[in-house]
């Protein structure tokens, strides 16, 4: 990168470092002023601190050339935060101390009122939930955001190798800092993000006058800078990668599901790869990444014919790569849209436009995705195989592994798994699992990184800037024991209780790509539904699923295999599985206010169930929670397929409760009564009631003397449940076969 790239990165990442300085300082002056004297501190680069002098050019500008990059950056800024040139926040009221407003406050059509906290992102705590109370923070927080930056700034010399450290920095410690700092802004918005879509606005802007020949950068950003708020200067940039769910799960043999986890994280892995590769190829930072998860990613890039053609070459290639070792199993579409600043900025149309238009470049490609020569080597090469992988039944590159005939890539994902424990994985040349072009990955302890070069390294979540280009990617990777070991770990060591069964969830959330279109364009006529809002949208999602949820996990019996931006698949005890869905539900909603739900489907197999088919079974049991109006749960068959909090209420925390409660006073001949209960629900008839007055007229009998009045209850309770209506009954018989699971003994 050029060195006037990587100045107007960081002028553009530091320019508002001044607003965190002022509410941190009990002298109260200018913020511009306070961070250019703060920045020399650090550094003798003139051309970054002049990012930081000036925040209003007017009347100012006769002191810069007209080709300062301060003007860039000066409008990068304006449309990152969605302000129009003629626009101005000055006579506004300030509040330097005031906590930042919950993203989700103007999310769907109810306006709600909460406020984050002032802390750093801490990965392994409790989440920031947002809190009702708006009082102000105190200096003393913000002043100790500060200490913690400067610490790690203090010794760098502010070139390439730190701009993803600073970015690390930015959110672990500027997420919950707002942007804004008036009155009558709505300030949901931290530095963070705002610092970050400045500096890709900025290099976008730089690479689009380069294209035009045009370093008047006084003129055409400044004094004119109405007309260029029209100028299609900007790329919204988007990639696919197709056919993930199928790589994961897809495996044939029982043995291969000590690859699960491997096979996710790979994939999460070469997602990160293809955002990093693009931008390395078009000399750009992550800044210009606006999101990245579940094989997609968002870009803002510069309008030009050198990005197109940088991006189509991409493509191709790393598609070639993908055929070569994945056949046409996995795939990566690129869609991208051209926009003005104000499409973005003045109308909701507008604004839906460019996504839809790069989304529908997307699907195009996904429907045609090879040409007819490729599909004929394709068609080839099937004919000619002898052999096939006892795992995915590729035909390409076999060998024998492990005493099995395998293709290289499940051979490299077998090696792969014995590394996913590692906190940090390097991108080299030509040693470890192919994850793209002329690229390897593989998992490596600290203690081995000096010992090892690399193009590239991953910190898997962790904020560390200690190692010079590193960046850290969230992954959701809890795991309490191996899949094998659940099944017996779903019975009581000492009793022998429980039935000997582990538990698949699938989940993810209701809507949500109509969510991030839609979701702000209800309140005042869709003028929260800016590009910022979104980005801290994904942002959030992201965090929840990705960082929160190992916390959620914690000391359960089950492991995360797969988290994406807004669906889980995970596998366990069944009891810890059922635990863990119904704790995720509610703190998502918690996390959302409400605004956002999600549905899941449990489904229960035997240990040594293939993958492909505790998916597939799984699968089909969040569809039906999705078919009942979502926001629900579907357990082990979908008959039994509720809305969630008909079954926390209800179910689990209701009937399951007392159904434990009452047997818990019977002796073994009185338990065994539960299978006749369970078995006059299921088959109903209002001809049984006889039989169960009968039953559980025995069953009271059984009961000792002392619990006859507590039983009595139980007993009038359970005849109201059968006799009642279709769904009390459905619940009955849902908690009863929980309860039959819990004091189960099988060998």
């Amino acid at each position: 990168m050029k060195k006037e790239k990587i100045d107007l990165v960081y002028g553009a990442l530091l320019h508002d470092i001044g607003k965190l300085l002022q509410r941190s300082n009990k002298d109260i002056k200018d913020a511009t002023s306070l961070g250019a004297e703060w920045f020399r501190r650090f550094s003798d680069n003139e051309a970054i601190a002049q990012h930081l002098v000036y925040d209003d050019l007017k009347g100012v500008e006769a002191n810069l050339p007209t080709d300062s990059p301060v003007y860039i950056t000066d409008l990068a800024a304006k449309i990152a935060s969605s302000l129009k040139a003629e626009q101005s926040l000055a006579s506004y009221k300030e509040d330097n101390l005031g906590k930042q407003a919950d993203v989700f406050n103007v999310f769907s059509d109810v306006y709600s009122q909460r406020f984050l906290p002032i802390k750093s992102l801490e990965l392994d705590r409790e989440p920031n939930y947002a809190q009702n109370a708006k009082e102000s923070t105190s200096q003393s927080d913000y002043s100790s955001l500060l200490d913690t930056i400067e610490k790690e700034i203090e010794n760098w010399d502010f070139g390439p190798d730190q701009i993803d450290a600073l970015l690390n920095l930015y959110e672990a410690h500027l997420s919950y800092v707002p942007t804004s700092t008036k009155t009558q802004e709505l300030a949901d918005i931290s530095l963070a993000t705002h610092s970050r879509l400045t500096a890709a606005f900025a290099s976008a802007i730089q690479e689009y006058m380069i294209a035009e020949n045009d370093s008047d950068y006084q003129k055409e950003l400044f004094h004119e800078q109405e007309s260029f708020y029209d100028k299609e200067a900007f790329l919204l940039v988007s990639f696919d990668l197709s056919g993930i769910q199928d790589f994961i799960y897809n495996i044939a043999t029982a043995g291969a599901a000590k690859q699960l986890k491997a096979r996710s994280l790979y994939l999460d892995f070469m997602g990160e790869h293809i955002a990093d590769s693009l931008l390395e190829k078009l000399e750009l930072t992550r800044a210009n990444l606006l999101y990245v998860g579940g094989g997609h990613a968002y870009f803002i890039l510069a309008n030009t014919a050198k990005t197109k053609a940088v991006l189509e070459d991409f493509e191709e290639e790393f598609n070639q790569f993908l055929l070569k070792n994945f056949q046409t199993r996995l795939y990566v579409a690129f869609g991208w849209s051209s926009f003005s600043a104000n499409d973005i900025m003045t109308s909701l149309a507008r604004y839906r436009k460019v996504y839809q238009a790069t989304s529908r470049m997307i699907s195009k490609k996904k429907i045609s995705r090879y040409d007819a020569q490729t599909l004929l080597e394709l068609n080839r090469g099937g004919q000619s195989a002898q052999r096939e992988c006892t795992i995915c039944h590729s035909v390409q590159d076999m060998m024998t592994f492990n005493d099995q005939e395998v293709c290289h890539i499940c051979a490299g994902l077998y090696r792969f798994s014995k590394e996913i424990q590692e906190q940090y994985y390097i991108v080299t040349k030509e040693k470890g699992l192919p994850i793209g072009p002329g690229a390897f990955i593989r998992g490596i302890s600290q203690a081995d990184l000096e010992k090892e070069g690399w193009n590239r390294i991953y910190v898997k979540n962790s904020f560390a800037t200690d190692i010079a280009r590193a960046t850290h990617v969230f992954v959701g990777d809890y795991k309490y024991a191996d899949i094998a070991q659940y099944a017996q770990l779903s019975q009581d060591s000492q009793t022998g209780q429980g039935i000997k069964r582990l538990a698949v969830v699938r989940l993810d959330v209701d809507d949500l790509g109509a969510a991030f279109m839609a979701g702000f364009s209800y309140q005042d006529g869709g003028k929260y539904n800016t590009l910022a809002r979104s980005a801290t949208f994904s942002r959030s999602m992201s965090l929840f699923f990705k960082v929160y949820i190992n916390q959620f996990a914690k000391d359960k019996k089950i492991s995360i295999i797969y988290a994406g931006g807004d669906d889980v698949f995970a596998l366990g005890s069944w009891q810890d599985i059922i635990a863990f869905t119904i704790n995720l539900r509610q703190q998502f909603i918690k996390w959302t206010n409400g605004k956002l739900t999600l549905s899941a489907g449990i489904g229960l197999f035997p240990d040594k169930t293939p993958v492909s088919i505790m998916a597939e079974e799984t699968g089909k049991l969040e569809g039906a929670a999705k078919d009942n109006d979502k926001d629900s749960i579907s357990l082990f068959d979908k008959a039994y397929t509720f809305k969630f909090d008909q079954f926390i209420d209800y179910i689990y925390k209701g009937k399951l409760e007392k159904i434990r409660h009452y047997f818990s006073i019977q002796d073994e001949r009185g338990k065994s009564f539960v299978y006749k209960l369970s078995e006059l629900l299921r088959n109903y008839d209002r001809m049984n009631v006889a039989r169960l007055a009968y039953y559980l007229t025995r069953l009271e009998d059984l009961t000792p003397r002392e619990s006859k009045t507590e039983f009595k209850e139980f007993k009038n309770l359970f005849f109201a449940w059968y006799t009642g209506s279709e769904m009390e009954r459905n619940e009955a018989e849902l908690a009863l076969l929980l309860y039959i699971y819990e004091i189960r003994k099988d060998s």
